[in-house]
């Protein structure tokens, strides 16, 4: 029990520092409808599978496409540590995953083939045939499951991203615990956060939605063996103490996929993009000139 607990608020540590990026990118918004002064992203919406689907895009208009995918209890701040030097480079799209900041529940499940579905489908309305997707967390498993089953996608980034129902066995005790008196109690800025930009906030669904989710051993869930589909290259980050994401199940991958780049990134755990950014940068921009 106390080992749950202990891993409960680490969970909670990990979100809390997410929630940082939040409060920063929010409270220097101005309008949903207009162009964040500081990063020149363009925020959009669109209807899909029961959902108002909250999207960004900016960056370098005649550069490669790149697909910012954040985790769970995320948002697309996720990425504000890295999102100006990515927009040097690239044309960057930054997607709130159903449920997430200013993107709607829905009525559809949460899972991760809903997630990527979503993904297809806003990639189809803004025409894009070709992109590279980053994913953090919950968003790099998406990532996965993406890359395992499209051809269009040229480069895969991931950070802590689980991709095998099997690490379930050891944090299934700690999801099981998620539901509303756990965000209440543990997370009250993500709360506040949440419950300020989201278009439908109701806790308690939002947390038994994810812990769904994370529990899900079913088709709609992890991509398990079939990242063996994936074809392009993949850079699977992760931080040396990320407790959520085990060292073996990161170095598995290298079995799954004899091509993959791996990366351990010192003094950082879950949230490497926000604790080592400038390691994760450098790693981020040697993949991309590969």
């Amino acid at each position: 029990m106390n080992l749950l607990r202990r891993n409960l608020l680490k969970l909670a540590a990990a979100i809390l520092a997410v929630s940082a990026c939040d409060r920063q990118d929010n409270g220097r918004r101005h309008s949903f409808n207009k162009p964040d002064k500081e990063t020149s992203m363009q925020s959009k919406f669109i209807k899909h599978q029961g959902a108002t689907l909250h999207y960004q895009i900016g960056g370098t208009e005649t550069a490669p496409v790149i697909v910012l995918l954040h985790g769970g209890f995320g948002s697309i701040a996720d990425f504000a540590p890295l999102l100006p030097r990515l927009q040097q480079h690239y044309r960057v799209i930054t997607i709130d995953t159903r449920g997430h900041g200013r993107s709607a529940l829905g009525t559809a499940a949460l899972t991760y083939a809903q997630a990527a579905d979503d993904v297809r489908q806003i990639l189809r309305h803004e025409g894009v045939e070709k992109y590279s997707l980053f994913g953090f967390s919950d968003g790099g498993t998406t990532a996965y499951r993406l890359g395992a089953a499209d051809k269009n996608i040229e480069k895969i980034i991931t950070v802590g991203a689980e991709w095998h129902k099997k690490h379930l066995d050891g944090v299934r005790p700690m999801f099981e615990t998620i539901n509303f008196d756990f965000v209440k109690e543990n997370l009250p800025e993500q709360l506040a956060a949440y419950q300020a930009a989201n278009p439908e906030p109701d806790t308690a669904k939002w947390a038994a939605a994810l812990k769904g989710m994370w529990l899900d051993e079913g088709a709609s869930g992890y991509p398990n063996e079939n990242i063996r589909q994936i074809q392009p290259p993949v850079l699977a980050i992760r931080g040396e103490a990320d407790f959520l994401f085990a060292f073996d199940d990161w170095a598995a991958l290298k079995t799954e996929l004899p091509e993959v780049h791996l990366m351990n990134v010192p003094f950082a755990a879950h949230e490497a993009i926000k604790e080592q950014p400038e390691i994760v940068w450098a790693a981020v921009q040697a993949f991309g000139q590969k």
